[in-house]
């Protein structure tokens, strides 16, 4: 048995440093990766607007008006 030297997980070793590449030997990361340059339009933004005009600050629970009719003493 020849005597290796080998991770105990195949495929788990990392390559040889000359063969890495560039994010392996610790580049500098992109920058603005999260700049998708996909603002929303204006028309969005006033449609959102609008809907969320119409929402109440706190809604009633679809059961509330079933459970005081039915604990109410009448």
């Amino acid at each position: 048995m020849k005597n290796k030297m080998s991770a105990p997980n195949a495929g788990r070793q990392s390559p040889e440093p000359e063969k890495q590449t560039g994010a392996q030997q610790q580049d500098v990361p992109a920058s603005n990766i999260n700049d998708q340059g996909a603002a929303p339009s204006q028309g969005t933004k006033q449609a959102n607007e609008d809907q969320k005009a119409g929402l109440s600050s706190n809604p009633t629970h679809p059961l509330e008006k079933h459970a005081d009719e039915t604990t109410s003493k009448k």
